[in-house]
């Protein structure tokens, strides 16, 4: 079989995890409904009435790290739990080209998460029957990929699923609330704002909302797609490393 065949073998197999609980799927843009249209609509009459469309992307970029994360935690059940690392990197595949497709797996389960509240948004931005359409979810992938990276490095050096989701509690942390969510990075102190501009989250912002404007996000994206390559190579490597290869 050619390594394109087996990439997209593995990345089905990961996709079948993702819908083997689909409540959960559920549950994701459930959670996005939440965000957009009840934390969103609120602080939008209470400040102004573009502020909703402002904070719109960041609900559903949020949705992509809680798919992201679920990539890392299935390696790490696979490690800790199933001990089913040791027997995926005896198949019949690459190594690097597997991890390289849990990777890829990763990304498309958040894009397929994150794929109605990105619908929903380009409906709202005026996208949807634009070739924007496709911008908006290459944002989106793009994020994922680097958020899908972290996870996988955090799931190749937590000794237990209390310390993964404590780490994946600060990363998202960091990333909700250290961006441009909700506010300008003028808004933050000045101690504060180096970290606010250099947010892959406030990267991803900034590109989302660029979508419908004048101008090309294709500045933003490329932006985006250096710490979001980076991060994926970090996962790779972790991925790789604790499975002693």
């Amino acid at each position: 079989m050619s390594s394109a065949g087996l990439v997209v073998r593995v990345v089905e197999r990961d996709i079948r995890i993702l819908f083997s609980d689909s409540f959960l799927v559920g549950i994701m843009f459930a959670n996005f409904c939440v965000d957009l249209f009840v934390t969103a609509a609120t602080f939008s009459n209470l400040i102004s009435s573009s502020y909703f469309l402002r904070i719109a992307p960041g609900s559903n970029f949020i949705t992509a790290m809680v798919a992201a994360f679920q990539s890392g935690r299935d390696v790490w059940r696979e490690k800790y739990i199933k001990d089913l690392a040791s027997y995926l990197f005896t198949l019949p595949v690459p190594r690097r080209l597997f991890a390289a497709s849990r990777i890829a797996g990763g990304v498309v389960r958040s894009v397929i998460a994150t794929f109605p509240g990105t619908l929903v948004i380009a409906y709202l931005y005026g996208i949807l029957f634009s070739p924007l359409l496709i911008e908006a979810y290459l944002i989106v992938g793009l994020f994922s990929l680097g958020i899908v990276g972290l996870s996988m490095a955090v799931s190749a050096f937590a000794s237990s699923i209390e310390v993964f989701a404590t780490v994946r509690s600060a990363i998202q942390l960091y990333l909700s609330f250290l961006s441009t969510i909700f506010y300008d990075a003028s808004v933050f102190p000045a101690v504060v704002q180096p970290i606010v501009e250099t947010n892959p989250m406030t990267w991803a912002m900034n590109a989302f909302r660029s979508l419908p404007g004048p101008g090309s996000a294709l500045n933003s994206i490329a932006i985006l797609t250096v710490p979001s390559l980076a991060f994926a190579a970090l996962g790779m490597i972790c991925y790789l490393w604790y499975a002693k290869l």
